[in-house]
């Protein structure tokens, strides 16, 4: 029924929480899904295989695939691989600096349930890249997991199955369903970490799909996991890393203007709304909608 999709670029705390949550939540509710874990060429001392090994070995009731990237393919590469590799009805990919509960997969699912064109579901959390809309913070200071869960719980409780129409897709916790992926593939690989989320919403509004938000799901997101783990371990300025963040930013954006429109704003600091439905519109014609995982792409990872 379902596919979990985890990647992990270092980390070795965060993504050890992650996946411990992530399985939790599954097994309260009595899912038993095929776990996609990824390993995107981490520092071998991190230890990012063995901790997906003994995650394995301790969940024999569901099925695993581990898989080690040879380079670095960041997020559009890790979450096109997961979707190539991915077989259930419905694929969930989740960043490993989140902690998920029962209640998120409850919403998520449910809402995912309404409506056969409902393509793209996520949630709410404390942090949302791309998404201040969907921000919800905790009044208190929450310490250990069982006070994310029962946060989670109110919030579930409050907004039920409530849900929102979103413009822009930013796929850090995100269920996309097979429909979907039957119509439009993966995530264009001419990305490169950045603005392969947001071409992949484009292409499913464009292909007939909806991307929602289930206002009944919460997690907590410690955001920008990687980049703040890397600073953590190599004692390298977080500003610095920021700084050369946003120029990979930057490259990708140049990519998706001389795909969708050149005529959008020269840089990303102008661009404003990320509500780029009309520009899709408008440019369908020049735009293939179904991406596939190349074959050249296959040496770039082993299944372990």
């Amino acid at each position: 029924m379902l596919s979990v999709i985890v990647p992990a670029r270092n980390d070795p705390v965060s993504t050890r929480e992650c996946l411990v949550s992530a399985v939790n939540s599954l097994d309260l509710l009595n899912l038993r899904c095929e776990l996609v874990l990824i390993d995107d060429a981490s520092d071998p001392a991190d230890g990012i295989q063995r901790i997906f090994n003994e995650i394995r070995e301790a969940s024999p009731q569901h099925r695993f695939k581990i898989v080690r990237a040879k380079q670095h393919l960041h997020y559009t590469g890790v979450f096109s691989l997961g979707i190539h590799l991915s077989v259930e009805e419905k694929v969930f990919f989740l960043s490993n600096d989140m902690l998920i509960t029962p209640q998120f997969f409850t919403a998520v699912l449910g809402v995912a349930a309404l409506r056969r064109d409902f393509g793209i579901v996520r949630g709410t959390s404390n942090y949302c890249d791309s998404h201040p809309e969907h921000a919800v913070i905790p009044p208190n200071f929450l310490t250990r997991y069982t006070d994310v869960a029962g946060f989670s719980q109110a919030i579930l409780e409050i907004k039920g199955l409530a849900f929102v129409e979103d413009h822009v897709l930013s796929g850090d916790a995100v269920l996309i369903s097979r429909s979907l992926i039957d119509r439009i593939g993966v995530l264009d690989l001419r990305f490169f970490g950045y603005f392969g989320d947001i071409d992949y919403g484009l292409r499913a509004h464009l292909a007939g799909f909806k991307l929602v938000c289930a206002k009944g799901a919460w997690l907590w997101h410690k955001g920008a996991g990687h980049v703040k783990a890397e600073a953590t371990a190599k004692e390298r300025d977080f500003s610095i890393l920021h700084s050369e963040r946003m120029k990979l930013v930057e490259n990708a954006y140049q990519v998706f203007r001389q795909k969708w429109d050149p005529d959008l704003p020269a840089t990303y600091s102008q661009l404003g709304s990320n509500h780029l439905f009309p520009t899709a519109d408008k440019n369908a014609a020049r735009v293939d909608l179904k991406c596939e995982f190349p074959p050249e792409k296959h040496s770039l990872y082993e299944i372990l």
